[in-house]
């Protein structure tokens, strides 16, 4: 074995130990290709916002309707929806993306396992030149998106330790809300809370006989966290289907339309 050879298994070894691995770039590049002329979560929905066999959503995460997001694509006016979005500039924003659709429901608050405050960590306004000039973008409101319960989540995704901010927010549980606004028929839960995603959907499932289509960000979960869920899931008769960092959660009536 060349020591070259030796150095590369020594690194992978290295790096795969504190939860990353080396991509090979050719590799990369191709996968970023073929992502970008696959299927995209907004193919599957739309035909079932159309046939009416989606007709009341709630999205988790929200953000401002437009940055990293595929709803508003598919969005008409006939659909009843709950959107939530705890970071108030990004609210502001959803708010008025959403304006022309009355049956949208917009909520500043978070969703929890428990009712109450909660502490919540978002890239600090103050610091976007800073990462203007490292994504060399005009634009960088899209940090909201990062915001989540774990500050731990943003370092990782490389924001400085002290351009991170934190505020309270009110947080209601699943119960709560469906029970509050009537949403026992809902057909359609989207999660994207940036690491919470699993801990919510076990939530739901654990409170509630209903099944929904599915859909959330896996990326920054567990491979034991998910592998329960699946397997929970499966016992109420879900297939799956991974579209780049979604999972989309369908049921046999959602593949008939």
């Amino acid at each position: 074995m060349s020591h070259d050879l030796k150095k590369f298994k020594l690194l992978k070894k290295v790096i795969g130990s504190i939860g990353y691995k080396l991509i090979d770039k050719k590799s990369a590049k191709t996968e970023r290709s073929i992502d970008s002329s696959s299927i995209k979560v907004e193919d599957i929905i739309k035909p079932l916002i159309v046939k009416k066999k989606i007709n009341k959503i709630i999205q988790v995460g929200a953000n401002d309707g437009l940055s990293d997001d595929f709803l508003l694509k598919c969005f008409n006016k006939d659909l009843n929806a709950i959107l939530i979005e705890p970071i108030t500039s990004a609210f502001i924003k959803l708010k008025a993306n959403y304006k022309k659709y009355p049956k949208a429901n917009c909520l500043n608050l978070a969703l929890g396992i428990e009712n109450g405050i909660k502490e919540i960590f978002s890239v600090d306004s103050d610091y976007y030149e800073y990462y203007e000039k490292k994504y060399h973008k005009t634009d960088v409101d899209w940090l909201t998106i990062l915001s989540s319960f774990n500050k731990k989540h943003l370092i990782n995704h490389g924001i400085k330790k002290n351009h991170i901010t934190s505020s309270n927010i009110n947080c209601i549980t699943f119960y709560k809300l469906i029970n509050d606004y009537d949403y026992h028929d809902m057909d359609l839960l989207i999660v994207d809370t940036e690491g919470y995603d699993v801990d919510l959907i076990n939530s739901f499932i654990e409170k509630f006989e209903i099944n929904p289509m599915i859909i959330f960000e896996w990326i920054h979960a567990e491979k034991n966290e998910i592998s329960l869920l699946i397997e929970k899931l499966k016992k109420r008769n879900y297939r799956f289907l991974k579209i780049g960092r979604d999972l989309v959660c369908l049921q046999d009536r959602h593949f008939f339309v």
